[in-house]
């Protein structure tokens, strides 16, 4: 989760961050990557990379987010990760796969930071995976609360990479049921605007029991590997993130 949603508690992960996870892990699988050292650039609290670090027996792992301070990192700590605040922290170091899960929407140049990223970072034959928070449309109060400069389309998000240099292999969509909600939601915020400012705690809020905890992850993880399975058959399904896989040209 980004760090400005992480609340000071002990709270459950909200079944969309666990379901992005599987999501995550099944993507990174596809580049059949040997124990490959990995950059998660705007890594929040480093639950993901922990999960990968699990699953992958990273040889490297490196959460960096410009919003972590020495105490954070501290108190963030994991094995086997290490955070960092700046990318110039990490100069001369080059990476297998580097990870931009929600991070460009965030970003007024998001070319610059490709392009410094894949020229700086990327190993040859190394791998870049972005996710980002789909179609611009949908654009709400919620995403402004987080600080949002745009959401974006999958082909537009892929047309970026590709102004930094990069090639595009793959591209697609996740979290297919949750577009409808997501819709309705800004129908209503359309119709009756909201008399506050949401607040920025997102996913961070999450308290829903265990039970529903668990179902709401099975039911998201379900439609995410349908997401996938389609996008392999050439098929585009659309959903609330939209994700790009590319790699050095």
């Amino acid at each position: 989760m980004d760090l400005v949603e992480r609340q000071p508690t002990h709270a459950p992960r909200h079944p969309w961050e666990t379901a992005r996870a599987e999501a995550i892990r099944s993507l990174v699988a596809r580049f059949a990557l040997s124990t490959p050292a990995v950059l998660d650039v705007g890594c929040g609290d480093g639950y993901l990379l922990a999960e990968l670090n699990t699953h992958f027996q990273l040889r490297e792992a490196v959460a960096q987010d410009v919003h972590l301070t020495p105490e954070l990192a501290v108190e963030l700590a994991r094995p086997g990760i290490e955070f960092v605040q700046g990318l110039e922290q990490l100069r001369g170091r080059r990476f297998d796969l580097v990870l931009l899960l929600d991070v460009l929407e965030h970003v007024r140049d998001p070319v610059a930071l490709l392009t410094q990223l894949w020229r700086e970072h990327l190993a040859a034959g190394g791998w870049v995976l972005i996710t980002v928070p789909a179609f611009q449309l949908l654009f709400s109060e919620h995403d402004r609360a987080l600080k949002h400069e745009k959401r974006y389309a999958r082909l537009e998000i892929a047309a970026l990479a590709q102004q930094a240099g990069l090639r595009v292999h793959a591209s697609g969509y996740l979290f297919s049921s949750l577009l409808v909600p997501r819709v309705l939601g800004k129908l209503r915020e359309r119709l009756v605007p909201p008399r506050s400012t949401p607040s920025a705690v997102g996913i961070g809020g999450w308290n829903g029991p265990p039970w529903l905890t668990r179902a709401l992850h099975r039911l998201l993880c379900a439609d995410n590997q349908l997401c996938l399975r389609a996008q392999q058959q050439g098929l585009v399904v659309p959903g609330l993130s939209a994700w790009i896989s590319c790699s050095a040209p």
